[in-house]
């Protein structure tokens, strides 16, 4: 006999979340044919998807017409496909848009800041948000150390682990429903 009972409310919501966080995925102009290109296009969604789950303090904003801001500083290994995944989007009622540093220091009024590799010995680029509401992002087989939210790679997918002490510490507040879907949280 099949049990046709609905599987567990937390799994469904996990493989929902899961779906609609790649919907855009494999309806804009990111079909790519590279597994490289493909886990690239998967992190620019996923920073994108971060925000929402993520409050950050009224300080935050300075003003109610500002942008929600997604930095990358060091090497850019989303091309075009960052900015493709937040043409048109809105956070909180804001534009989302993407700036990009040529050298170390972030751009000022980060929300998000992704740092990407660098050949610079000196690289230390989430010092620029010290202290800051910033929520700092980097592949962990790639990027630097220290940031709070890490991606990884596991059985051939890209994962996150969350360093929700860190968050918690410049003044953001992870929800529970994207700490629900790390594969490792450390609340330090």
């Amino acid at each position: 006999m099949h049990d046709l009972r609905p599987p567990p409310r937390k799994g469904r919501r996990r493989r929902r979340w899961a779906a609609l966080s790649f919907l855009p995925l494999f309806a804009g102009t990111a079909s790519a044919t590279a597994p490289a290109t493909l886990e690239r296009a998967v992190q620019a969604n996923f920073l994108f998807k971060f925000a929402p789950f993520v409050e950050w303090p009224p300080e935050a904003f300075a003003t109610s017409e500002r942008a929600f801001v997604i930095c990358v500083v060091g090497d850019d290994p989303f091309g075009a496909l960052l900015n493709d995944v937040v043409r048109g989007q809105k956070m909180a009622n804001r534009p989302v848009i993407v700036r990009r540093a040529v050298g170390d220091p972030a751009p000022p009024g980060c929300h998000i800041l992704f740092a990407g590799p660098s050949a610079d010995a000196g690289y230390a680029p989430f010092t620029a948000a010290e202290g800051k509401p910033v929520l700092t992002v980097a592949d962990k087989g790639a990027g630097p150390a220290g940031a709070m939210i890490e991606f990884v790679r596991q059985n051939g997918r890209v994962r996150f682990q969350i360093d929700d002490g860190a968050a918690r510490a410049h003044g953001l507040r992870i929800s529970s429903k994207l700490l629900g879907l790390a594969i490792a949280v450390d609340r330090k």
